[in-house]
């Protein structure tokens, strides 16, 4: 096992080691007694063999087809059938026993203590979609319609982080809160304490928006559980969708031990006719839940049961704030909209725009709350500082518009999802993936630059190599606090050689070949959510998954450049101030070389000018070109001769 250096991280590993060993020693022993019932009943009766005994479990957590049941209220036999359920997905010995697949009926036959009652749409297997039946070509009773485990169990019963794909966009695991006022927090965790139901957690308006969702997490740790972000939009357009999103989102709850918190697009909570509809659909849940809604909240009328109210004293950071101008004001929730920050930062940098002109004041906040966002990305990426423009790439007219559209996407989310009322259309994910294929130095990197300039944030490079590890479960750790950061940053990632881990799958042959599977699914699920603009790079684009590239909503091909493209990045390269003697630009566009490769050239041979006391000339242009063709192992002509 990899060591760790948090006990707590250190403590997980040991219960995820302990629980696939457990899992996979109970799914041995229903292996021997599914055998020998069904050879009991193909055959003549033979002596009754001794079950073997259910593993034991010396851990301090249970297991988690234990944790499972327990949430669940299942019955010992609907614990042994989805067991069963998964062993046909993990178990090769099980499969080759049920090469027809399982069914209640089958179940009935192999498993201790059946009840018909167990395939009943309100028994817990159906009811929280722990199974599913599989339709066929013809229609056939439930009793004998093939089952399936849902991937979501699945992924939980074997320890792995996941998360309902289909809640992809709308649920996410927050970062540790900064900004809870700790009085409040306590309150939420007294309120969640006393049963389900709903919490409201109330302030006055103007307070910031991660006081008061910080709080919420706060509140919903200190009782005792985790916190689950639920991002809401849109609210199900009948009944039945409200009833499974309902559901889904419950059932996710219960598979984290979290409690749910609400933190509702403002449009949600605008009008009593808006309330009552949050409040029909809050209704609908059975779990803890607290809904971050500031003023507004739903009418009692609405829910089963009145909420447990709880007001945040927001007036150290929010009184200040409050005097601002109207237009200040609407810059602010802009801003804020894209940058995370604690009410500290936020008064540091309000108080440090003492003086500063109504016009200049916008873009001095923006820029100041980009700084103060940054917090632990340094950390876990490259933030790369440069001044490209979009005037300064070298690519045909229509890659040159693509990076604008990107870019105008990305400065006008506010405007379109939350002013035009598009964030609730469809898609649950509102931020932007795109994909830079192109050869090795033909500006990729360059683009992203440009792109992250046009809209003043930061660009930071991910190098995927370095996150993806070889110990299951890793992966997901690394880019999960690598997503919480950069959520609160609101920066432009950049993910290189995107093709280390967005290959095509591979078929799942064993173990390992499923967890890298689930890790790759982990990371697109993060970047489709991610509510900022994620750049994915590759030299092969070939070599990616179409079914990711089906997910991704811009795919630019960068070409190599041609000898004029060639020309115009070589004389890009050398400022005024850069001393020049009897270069000649269209000799050198002749080398076959892209525009990365181009820079190393110029940027070597101005070295060895400045080395050897004279201007940059063909003698040392030549030395460092042929240093370059060595280094991709081809060979150059030399400056002057044919191309």
């Amino acid at each position: 096992m990899k060591p760790h250096d948090d006990p707590a991280v250190s403590a997980h590993d040991d219960w995820t080691a302990h629980n696939q060993h457990w899992l996979v020693s109970e799914l041995a022993r229903l292996r021997v007694q599914v055998g020998q019932r069904l050879h009991a009943e193909d055959s003549a009766p033979a002596p009754a063999a001794t079950p073997a005994r259910p593993t034991p479990w010396a851990g301090a957590q249970p297991p988690a087809l234990m944790r499972v049941a327990s949430r669940f209220g299942l019955s010992a036999f609907e614990r042994d059938l989805l067991l069963l359920a998964a062993g046909v997905e993990l178990d090769r010995g099980l499969r080759a026993l049920l090469p027809s697949g399982l069914s209640f009926s089958l179940a009935m036959s192999v498993l201790d203590g059946p009840h018909w009652d167990a395939m009943s749409p309100q028994a817990p297997l159906r009811r929280w979609q722990l199974v599913h039946l599989v339709a066929g070509h013809a229609p056939v009773l439930p009793a004998h319609a093939a089952l399936q485990i849902d991937e979501r169990l699945l992924h939980a019963l074997t320890g792995v982080a996941a998360t309902d794909e289909r809640l992809r966009g709308l649920v996410s695991w927050p970062a540790e809160p900064r900004d809870a006022e700790a009085s409040a927090a306590a309150r939420v965790a007294e309120a969640l304490a006393r049963g389900p139901g709903l919490v409201w957690l109330q302030a006055p308006a103007g307070a910031a928006a991660p006081l008061l969702r910080d709080t919420a997490v706060a509140g919903a740790r200190a009782s005792g559980r985790a916190a689950l972000r639920v991002a809401l939009d849109e609210l199900p357009g009948d009944a039945a969708a409200a009833d499974t999103l309902a559901c889904r989102l419950d059932r996710e709850g219960a598979l984290a031990d979290a409690v749910l918190v609400f933190v509702p697009d403002p449009a949600l909570t605008a009008g009593a006719d808006a309330l009552h509809r949050l409040g029909r659909f809050l209704a609908r849940l059975g779990g803890p839940a607290v809904l971050v809604a500031g003023s507004a909240a739903p009418p009692h009328g609405a829910l089963a049961r009145p909420p447990q109210r709880v007001e945040v004293d927001h007036t150290a950071g929010g009184a200040d704030i409050a005097t601002l101008a109207p237009a200040r004001q609407a810059a602010l929730a802009a801003a804020l909209r894209q940058f995370d920050v604690d009410r500290a930062r936020l008064r540091d940098v309000i108080d440090g725009l003492a003086g500063t002109p109504d016009a200049a004041w916008p873009a001095r906040l923006w820029q100041g709350l980009r700084e103060a966002a940054r917090g632990g990305l340094d950390t876990l990426a490259a933030r790369i500082d440069s001044g490209t423009r979009f005037d300064d790439l070298v690519l045909p007219n229509a890659q040159r518009e693509q990076l604008r559209e990107i870019a105008a996407q990305l400065a006008q989310r506010d405007r379109v999802y939350r002013e035009w009322g598009f964030g609730g259309a469809g898609a649950r994910g509102l931020g932007i993936a795109a994909l830079f294929a192109g050869d090795s130095g033909t500006g990729k990197t360059m683009a992203a630059e440009a792109i992250a300039n046009a809209v003043a944030l930061d660009l930071y490079r991910v190098d995927l190599a370095g996150t993806v590890s070889k110990y299951i479960g890793e992966t997901e750790k690394n880019l999960k606090r690598l997503f919480d950061a950069a959520e609160a940053s609101g920066a432009v990632l950049l993910f290189d050689e995107a093709d280390a881990l967005f290959g095509k799958r591979s078929e799942v042959k064993d173990s390992h070949d499923r967890y890298a599977n689930i890790e790759t699914a982990y990371l697109l699920q993060r970047i489709e959510s991610y509510r900022g603009l994620a750049i994915l790079t590759t030299n092969l684009k070939s070599a990616l998954d179409r079914a990711f590239l089906r997910r991704i909503r811009f795919v630019v091909q960068f070409p190599f450049p041609d000898t004029a493209a060639r020309e115009a990045i070589w004389r890009r390269q050398f400022s005024a101030a850069a001393p020049l003697q009897d270069v000649d630009f269209a000799a050198l566009a002749r080398w076959h070389l892209a525009g990365g490769h181009i820079r190393s050239v110029a940027l070597n041979a101005a070295f060895k000018a400045a080395h050897e006391g004279v201007a940059i000339g063909p003698p040392q242009l030549q030395a460092a070109a042929a240093a370059e063709f060595a280094k991709l192992e081809r060979s150059g002509a030399p400056l002057g001769s044919a191309p």
